[in-house]
Parts: structure tokens; C-alpha cells; sequence
């Protein structure tokens, strides 16, 4: 910038200053931002002028927003956009910077006021997104070329999506009400942007510009907002838009009435105001304007303009549905072709979409696989509708993320959720075919439909992923011991990346909470939780461990250091400790089981009993001397009382004689058990471990069969150390107890167990060991329990 620009626009500094202070004197509003704005204007020309001496290549210099409207406030933020003609001239690139490098000096040096600026050419027009067309609805040319203005204008006219564009600016304001207020009559209003702010007014015009009507001029009530604006910035010193009550005395101080009665007059013009963006909105329902490429809104109902294509006729119906229009009952017509992305996105604006796509016949033509389930009733019993019903209602659930819980916090985590819905409708559509597997043959299905529709690759693999691993979460938080880091590594490898994981899970919750009232239980939820952070530290890096055992007690030796009496003795403890109770136990139960072993050692059993109000169930802590098949034995008793045992974290220390440490996770009608039943189940246990009675006593006095075998079930075994051992078997209470006595019977060691039921079946993961501490092989499970 020369010497003399620099010079002329001191000068023009010194006029806004002195501008500025006549509102002290004079306060004003409209009338006071228009002089303003053309004392901006004046810097705009000093530059441009000054750039056009070294024969600036055809450039528009445009102001857009507020400025755009001559309607800068004090503090207000200067926006700019420049278009050039010929982006390829050799002059271009060092006259641009040389303007924004001057913008900058001279508003934020000389001015001390924001300026944003935008570079932007004519064909970008198709490509800008609502927020940036907004700006450029109230634009204006300040210097340069009038041939690049009007082919802007028209450029953005051409490509405008009115329908689009109306529920962005709907959705906007909605979440500015849900920031700042949703009604004008409030103590300490948003002058801008709460409910009855200038954007009301602003967002009026936009919708009635979008349906083809004549913008409105601003009424008195806008200006009395705008010359209360005026006086807020004057009296902050800064760009500040919330009237809060202190300057609100100020304000009232300084024009000389009382504070209350000037905000009564606040709060009716804002309202007043207000009631011109309601008006705007109703009128959408009596107004004729495009929705999306061949669709029209048409006095509050949507009708097909001719043959569309099936994606584009999804889109009008979406954005119907989320502006509340009338969808009819009539079936459209639409052409063969479906624009997959299109349709895809159209998915994504959620439930109530679908259900009038479903109304109007297109979800049929569109996804005619899920067209199929309609009436096809599931073949388990838990299940509460068809699986068409229940895919809706899956959908649902993903739009009805509960507020403020880590759910919330892993959607917003997501970038793109259009997937997400996608996989959602074809998650179960693999079960028109029965004899298959639903989650195999569904993502087959769901890969050839959206190589058919064309999607992004990486879409289509994220799809047919999810489709095929949709149950896959679901078993890992019912069956397997999530404290166990094989655990959690083998779910991320599974996995893979950060999206995916967020993807399932909230597929997870979505899918089991559609499946019917009391599906997903407080315990499901927090072993949700547990897995999608445990993975998710795991794929952040954050969670490493060490297959050697011995890095483990160097580390709780460390934190147990001097916090127990005797130190050779909790080392002694330390080491007698397998490695997998070690990766999974924090310090804190480690000191208090080392207490309960030194009781058994004295001959003196433990059985403690804590509530988990977080899992809805009882934590039962039972600590003895061991004996053969005391897991067995101890099993028999919470089935003798008909107690669900969810989960099992068996221990025996390495020491002379060994120790028996077992965990387990019972619940009474799936709930914590009641008081009563603790002290019975307590008496039972010590009764058994003493020898005062056996196992086959108790279950035989609480009418149970105790010699009754497992002769029903189907098994996995994923080899390992510990080896893990699903079990399928029929629904009952029973299986824990009879499996364990049949893995009793071979001479294995369980040390973890998750039992779940599910689908009329009952569920569990046994992690086992021999009984020397070796890991079992695939032949070994197959020779005790025959092929799987």
C-alpha cells in the first residue's frame, strides 16, 4: 500500500471514528449503518483504485451479508468476494494478493474492524453450498466489472435449488432458536440471531426470494433492533449481539429512559419482527416452487413434474417431509434408473422420510429388497415386528440419539452418517433367504446394489462391512470378557478404524432397541460403553500391553508399593497371580482379594456380594480354598435359586495350597438381588465349599434335576490362551451350571465366562485353560465334544 493510500484511508478512519461517536448523541439506526457503510466503501475504491494504476486484470469486487445490505453496525464484520475474469492471467495471482494484503492492513491496522474475503469464480456458482449462497443473495458490486456481477447472478440463479435451500435456512434458524431463545419475549434477547433477532427478518426475505416473491423492506420494528444493535456495540466497544442486562442500563442510561420500559419496546418490535419469518414460513404451504430436479411443492403437497429419476423424486420427498408438506397417498411413477447418491442421502434425513416414500410407492421401486420383508415375520422369538417394520424402527432409533449421552458424542464424531442409514435398511434384508446366514448373504446383496447405484467405493465397503458385522458387537458385549485385551484386540482388528467403530456401534443400539420393548438393558448399555472406548483407546494408540506376565506385576507392584503392610507379602501375592487376572484387575480389588486369600488360607471362606446398579445386576465374590469342579459347584447354586449369571471371572492363585478368587455377575429377573435372597444364596455357597451340603442338595431342594446333562448345542472354539468356547443351547437358566460340569468332567479350567440369552437361545463365551495352564487346541475340544 502506498504512502498516499495509506494517507487517504487514515482519513477515512478518523471519519467512522467521529461517525461512531455521534451515536453517544444522535443514536440512529438503519439511517446511521447506511452512512457507515459507505464510509467502508470508501476504502474498498482507495484500494481497488489503487491496484487498477498497475492495470488490474477484469476483476468484481463484491459485498455480500450485512455489508452487502448496507447495514454495518459499529463493530459489524466486513464481507468481501472477489471474482475475476481470467483466472489464468499472469497479473491475477499477485494483484489478489496484493488486495487481500492491503484489505488486511487497512481493516485490522488502520480500522481496527474484521474483514472476511472470498475468492470465488462464476463457475463455482453450481457448487456453493447454502451458507455461501446466502451471502451472496443480499450482494452487491463495489468496484470493478458489471459484466462478471451480472454473470454471477445469473450463474447462482441457474443453479438454484430452491427447496434445498429453503430447509437449510429452516434447519439454521432452528438451531439458532435451540442456542440462544426460541421466542422474542425474553429478559436478555440475541439481537441477531435468537427468535425475533434481525436473522428472522433476514431469513423472511431469503424464503420468500427462494418461491419467487419480492423481498420486504424493513419495517420499524427492524430498525428499532438495528439502532439497539448500534448502541450494544457502542457501549461494548466490540462486535457483540447478546443484550444483557447490564447494558441494557447502560444503553438506558445513555438515552435517557428507563430500562424497563425501553426493553418492553425491545421485546415488541422483536416479536413483531418474529411474526414476519412465521408468515414467510406459511407461506411455503400456499406457494409453488421446485423441491428438487423434477419434483414442486405445490400448495403444501408434493407432485411429480413428468418422469424423474427414483433418487432425485427421494430428495423432493425428503425435503418435503422435513418443511411438514403433504406427501399423497397417490403411487408416483419415476423412471428405471435410481441416482444412488441421491437416494442415499434422501435415506439419511431419516424416518419420517421413509415412511412417506414408503406412502407414495417409491421406497418400494427404490429398494425393492426391502420392499420384500415387508411381511416377513422373523423366526426367533424376541422379535416384536416384521423385519420392514423393524428396519423403520431401527432408523428411528439412529435418529433419536439420546441428548447428552456418549451415544451423542460418537455420532458428532462421524463425519458423513449417510452409510450409517444405508446399511441400516439392509441390514437384515439377507433373511428372505433363510437357509443362509442373514448377515452374509445380506452384505452380498447390499455390495451388488451399491455398485448398481453407483456410490463411492469406500460407501460401498463401508456398507457391505456393517451389513455383515451388524450382529457382530451385539455378541461381544453379551458373551465375551471385555476386561481381557485379547478381547478388545480382537474386536479392533475386526474393526479397523475409528469410523467403522462408530458406525457399529450406533448401528448396535439402534438394531437391538428396534427389536422391542426391554431389548436393550442398562447391562447392554455399559458394555457398549466399555467396548467403544476400550477400541477406541486402542485405535488412538492409547492401549498397549505386553503378552510377558512379568511386565504386568511390575507395574501393580509399583502401585501397590507401600500401601499394604507387608511387602514381601503382597509381592508374594503378586506373583501367584495368573497373567489374565493381572491384565484386568485394578489395584484397589487386587488389595482387597489378597485379603480375602489370606482368610481362605486360614481356613476362613469369603462370600461378598456388591450391587452394580450400572449393569442392573449383583456382583458375587467368592473366595476359598479350591477343589475340583468348585466353579461347577458354585454355578449349581445361583441355578438352585434362579439366579442369571452374565458373567464369570474365575482365578486360582499359584501358590501352596491354591486359592480360588471367582467373580460372578448374577441378577434376579434382571434386576440386583433382593436382600433376602443374597443371605440365602451367601448360606448356600458357604454350606457347599464347608461340606455341611453338596451341590446336588441345594438344587434338589429347590425342585432342580442336578444330574440332568447338556445334550443340546452348537459350539465355536477360537484357539488362543486362554481358548474361547461359544456355546449356542436352548433358553434356560441352567446351561452355566450343566456346561461347566461337562468342562469340569475334561479337566479344563475356566477363567472367564460371559453368559447371555438371546433369540430364544441362551449364549456364553468360557475362556479355558488345561489344567496345567496350557492353551487347549481345536482337535482337543472336538475329541471331548464332538465336531462342531
Amino acid at each position: 500500500m502506498s504512502p498516499e493510500a495509506r494517507e487517504k484511508i487514515e482519513s477515512i478512519a478518523q471519519m467512522r471514528r467521529d461517525h461512531i461517536a455521534a451515536l453517544e448523541t444522535r443514536p440512529s439506526g438503519l439511517g446511521w449503518c447506511d452512512v457507515h457503510t459507505d464510509i467502508v466503501d470508501r476504502v474498498i475504491h482507495v484500494l481497488v483504485d489503487e491496484l487498477a494504476q498497475d492495470e488490474l486484470p477484469p476483476v468484481a469486487v463484491i459485498a455480500t451479508g450485512g455489508y452487502g445490505r448496507r447495514e454495518l453496525s459499529p463493530y459489524s464484520d466486513v464481507d468481501l468476494t472477489v471474482v475475476p475474469a481470467d483466472e489464468a492471467s499472469p497479473k491475477l495471482d499477485a494483484a489478489i494478493r496484493q488486495l487481500f494484503q492491503d484489505l488486511h492492513t487497512a481493516f485490522y491496522s488502520v480500522l481496527r474492524m474484521d474483514v472476511g474475503y472470498a475468492y470465488r469464480l462464476v463457475s463455482d456458482a453450481p457448487g456453493l453450498d447454502a451458507k455461501s449462497r446466502t451471502g451472496l443473495m443480499d450482494m452487491r458490486l463495489l468496484a470493478g466489472s458489471h459484466d462478471l456481477f451480472r454473470a454471477l447472478e445469473a450463474a447462482l440463479m441457474e443453479s438454484f435449488a430452491p427447496g434445498e435451500f429453503i430447509r437449510s435456512k429452516i434447519v439454521e434458524r432452528e438451531a439458532m432458536f435451540a442456542k440462544y431463545h426460541d421466542t422474542p419475549l425474553v429478559v436478555e434477547p440475541q439481537l441477531k440471531e435468537g427468535a425475533g433477532g434481525l436473522r428472522c427478518f433476514h431469513c423472511a426475505n431469503w424464503l420468500r426470494e427462494a418461491i419467487g416473491e419480492r423481498a420486504s423492506r424493513p419495517s420499524r420494528s427492524y430498525n428499532r433492533l438495528i439502532r439497539f444493535r448500534n448502541l450494544l456495540h457502542l457501549r461494548a466497544k466490540k462486535h457483540q449481539d447478546l443484550l444483557t442486562r447490564q447494558r441494557q442500563a447502560e444503553i438506558a442510561d445513555q438515552i435517557g429512559v428507563d430500562m424497563y420500559t425501553m426493553m418492553s419496546d425491545v421485546a415488541a418490535a422483536a416479536a413483531e419482527v418474529h411474526d414476519e419469518y412465521l408468515r414467510a414460513r406459511e407461506k411455503l404451504v400456499a406457494s409453488r416452487f421446485n423441491l428438487a430436479k423434477g419434483v414442486l411443492a405445490v400448495q403444501g403437497e408434493v407432485r411429480l413434474d413428468g418422469r424423474v429419476d427414483a433418487g432425485e423424486a427421494a430428495v423432493g420427498v425428503g425435503i418435503a417431509t422435513q418443511l411438514g408438506l403433504r406427501v399423497a397417498d397417490i403411487k408416483f411413477a419415476v423412471t428405471g434408473s435410481v441416482r444412488g447418491p441421491a437416494a442415499v442421502y434422501a435415506f439419511s434425513t431419516g424416518e419420517p422420510t421413509l415412511r412417506n416414500l414408503d406412502r407414495c410407492g417409491l421406497l418400494g421401486q427404490i429398494l425393492p429388497e426391502l420392499e420384500a420383508c415387508r411381511t416377513l415375520m422373523p423366526t426367533d422369538t424376541v422379535h416384536t415386528y416384521t423385519v420392514f417394520e423393524h428396519t423403520l424402527r431401527v432408523v428411528r432409533h439412529l435418529d433419536e440419539i439420546p441428548a447428552g449421552s456418549f451415544l451423542e458424542e460418537v455420532k458428532d464424531s462421524l463425519n458423513d452418517l449417510e452409510p450409517l442409514y444405508l446399511a441400516a435398511l439392509l441390514h437384515d434384508i439377507g433373511k428372505v433367504h433363510p437357509e443362509q446366514s442373514h448377515s452374509v448373504v445380506g452384505a452380498e446383496m447390499a455390495a451388488e446394489l451399491c455398485t448398481r447405484w453407483g456410490l463411492a467405493p469406500n460407501v460401498c465397503e463401508t456398507v457391505e462391512w456393517l451389513v455383515r458385522e451388524h450382529l457382530t458387537m451385539s455378541r461381544f458385549i453379551r458373551i465375551r470378557d471385555l476386561m481381557n485385551p485379547d478381547t478388545i484386540e480382537e474386536f479392533v482388528q475386526i474393526v479397523g478404524d475409528a469410523d467403522r467403530l462408530g458406525y457399529l456401534t450406533l448401528l448396535t443400539w439402534a438394531d437391538v432397541n428396534a427389536v422391542g420393548p426391554g431389548a436393550w438393558t442398562s447391562a447392554q448399555d455399559t458394555f457398549l460403553r466399555q467396548l467403544y472406548e476400550f477400541s477406541s483407546a486402542r485405535l488412538q494408540g492409547e492401549v498397549g500391553y505386553s503378552p510377558d506376565p512379568s511386565s504386568y506385576r511390575r507395574r501393580l507392584l509399583r502401585q501397590l508399593s507401600g500401601k499394604h503392610g507387608d511387602e514381601v507379602a503382597v509381592q508374594a501375592f503378586v506373583e501367584s497371580l495368573p497373567a489374565y487376572y493381572l491384565t484386568s484387575t485394578p489395584p484397589d480389588l487386587v488389595r482387597l482379594h489378597m485379603h480375602f486369600a489370606e482368610k481362605a488360607t486360614a481356613g476362613e471362606p469369603t462370600v461378598e456380594m456388591f450391587h452394580r446398579n450400572d449393569l442392573n445386576a449383583t456382583e458375587v465374590t467368592v473366595c476359598v480354598l479350591d477343589a475340583p469342579a468348585l466353579l461347577s459347584k458354585l454355578l449349581g447354586v445361583f441355578y438352585a435359586f434362579d439366579l442369571s449369571v452374565t458373567g464369570i471371572r474365575a482365578c486360582t492363585t499359584m501358590t501352596e495350597p491354591p486359592v480360588a478368587l471367582d467373580v460372578f455377575t448374577v441378577s434376579f429377573a434382571s434386576r440386583p438381588v433382593p436382600p433376602a435372597t443374597c443371605t440365602q444364596v451367601s448360606k448356600a455357597i458357604l454350606d457347599v465349599v464347608e461340606g455341611r451340603k453338596t451341590t446336588e442338595d441345594v438344587l434338589h431342594s429347590r425342585g432342580k434335576d442336578p444330574w440332568r446333562d447338556q445334550q443340546i448345542f452348537t459350539y465355536s472354539f477360537v484357539e488362543g490362551t486362554p481358548g474361547i468356547l461359544e456355546i449356542r443351547a436352548p433358553r434356560g437358566r441352567g446351561m452355566p451350571y450343566r456346561f461347566s460340569k461337562l468342562i469340569a468332567e475334561q479337566g479344563w479350567n475356566v477363567v472367564s465366562a460371559r453368559v447371555g440369552q438371546w433369540a430364544g437361545n441362551a449364549t456364553a463365551a468360557f475362556y479355558l485353560l488345561k489344567q496345567d495352564g496350557s492353551p487347549l487346541t481345536r482337535s482337543e475340544v472336538e475329541a471331548a465334544l464332538g465336531q462342531p
